[in-house]
């Protein structure tokens, strides 16, 4: 599966062809097996990003560096991060996620009823039409 990321590491797709993303991770996870069954709207929600070594100071602290405060990560011997893996959390309050998540499965079933109706009514007036109705 392929993850595609914004600037921020906010997933804005999955397994897409985009034009316009900032990074894409190939994940060795099927989407049901990160995400379950959630909705695209609640996997947006979500963020994926690159977890990296941090240097620490002799008394365990964080180390920073001196002017700016940022913090230092252990670097490998062409000067990159050392990555340690990856972070996929929701950045969206939980509970609005599952609100989402719930309003989504509630319209799959009102298209589901309405589209056994038409294929009802299709079958008694014996109309056939080529309209996908998802």
């Amino acid at each position: 599966m392929r993850i595609y990321v914004n600037e921020n590491y906010e997933i804005i797709a999955l397994d897409a062809e985009l034009e316009n993303y900032w990074h894409m991770f190939e994940v060795g996870q099927t989407r049901e097996e990160m995400f379950g069954n959630l909705c695209e709207a609640c996997i947006q929600g979500y963020k994926y990003e690159p977890l990296y070594e941090f240097l620490f100071n002799e008394d365990g602290s964080n180390a920073r560096d001196e002017k700016t405060g940022e913090l230092l990560y252990k670097l490998d011997e062409n000067g990159e991060r050392l990555l340690q893996g990856y972070s996929c959390y929701p950045f969206v309050d939980y509970k609005t996620l599952m609100l989402i998540q719930k309003q989504y499965e509630d319209s799959q079933r009102q298209v589901q009823a309405l589209n056994a109706q038409i294929a009802y009514l299709q079958m008694l007036s014996g109309v056939e039409t080529e309209v996908d109705h998802e």
